[in-house]
């Protein structure tokens, strides 16, 4: 499952997640490799099932390109946490520090550093990746990529343990 905060203005407006032009996440989800590799446009995100990914947000109820214009309010972390808790993935990537952060502090967690945590939920793996979005661009998009890939590899040993038991 991959977790962001709010759908953006863009994606909103055009019904897929991730739509925006600038936003890299197709690239970044495909570098991760647990797409088989296939990039898959915005168009059709709804097929990253076939995949095993699921994509969702901790702001379900209103679009917002940029995270600093969220309130508390908006966020629905008992839901997220109920929903999560209910459909059981095997990993959970928070896409940026919003999500990661907002979600670990509920949970009774304190700051969530890039990468792999130390809590679960609903027996989930966590993991927090370096935000999609264009506006994140620190280190570069080759940092970023390189960051997704090693979540990616980290995921499916995760998920081969899984279908292993």
């Amino acid at each position: 499952m991959i977790v962001g905060s709010a759908k953006s203005v863009a994606s909103a407006k055009a019904g897929h997640y991730y739509a925006h032009r600038s936003n890299r996440f197709w690239h970044l989800l495909q570098a991760t490799g647990l797409t088989g590799g296939e990039f898959i446009p915005h168009t059709e995100d709804r097929s990253v099932l076939n995949h095993g990914v699921g994509l969702t947000d901790v702001v379900p109820g209103r679009a917002e390109s940029d995270d600093s214009n969220l309130a508390p309010v908006d966020f629905d972390l008992p839901g997220f946490v109920s929903k999560m808790e209910f459909l059981r993935p095997v990993v959970i990537a928070f896409n940026g520090g919003t999500s990661a952060g907002q979600v670990s502090r509920h949970l009774g967690h304190g700051a969530m550093p890039i990468g792999p945590a130390d809590w679960t939920l609903g027996g989930a793996a966590t993991w927090r990746l370096p935000s999609s979005s264009s506006r994140h661009a620190a280190g570069g998009y080759d940092a970023k990529e390189a960051q997704w890939a090693e979540f990616g590899e980290w995921a499916r040993i995760r998920l081969e343990q899984v279908s292993e038991d």
